[in-house]
């Protein structure tokens, strides 16, 4: 007899502990009412100049904002500058599809594409030879991945 009771016993408290395992897994997550919205695709436009700067004798050319970041999904616009007067320069971001051809000194051109998948990409200049510090002309462009 001792031995049915303690079947019984564990059979109610295995039963017991598969409703409530199984109750709580139905439950659903509701977010609270101040929960922010998702995030859906934008029109993001942003202003980037190549700046010239003197470091002591030398001259430092680089780009502000030097981190622009958007979401998957935008549309991005870029106003990009040439401020050095003595040489023109291009802008790449390869990785994106992005090219424009040289630009004069002191000009501005405007490109328009998508952000289309997350990473974290890297833009520049395209123009071999431009100056000295070409190689250190970089910036970096980050598309958070869909939320």
């Amino acid at each position: 007899m001792k031995n049915v009771r303690w079947v019984i016993v564990g059979a109610v408290v295995l039963g017991g502990l598969l409703l409530a395992t199984g109750y709580i897994v139905q439950q659903t997550y509701t977010p609270p009412a101040s929960a922010t919205a998702p995030v859906t695709p934008e029109v993001r436009q942003f202003s980037l100049h190549l700046l010239v700067s003197k470091e002591g004798e030398r001259v430092v050319r680089h780009w502000i904002p030097a981190v622009i970041v958007v979401n998957a999904g935008d549309s991005v616009i870029l106003r990009i500058t040439n401020g050095d007067d003595q040489s023109a320069h291009g802008f790449s971001l390869g990785a994106l599809n992005v090219v424009m051809p040289p630009i004069p000194p002191g000009q501005t051109v405007t490109v328009r594409f998508k952000a289309a998948r997350p990473g974290i990409f890297h833009y520049g200049c395209n123009v071999v030879g431009c100056a000295t510090d070409h190689a250190d002309q970089i910036g970096q462009f980050i598309v958070l991945g869909e939320r």
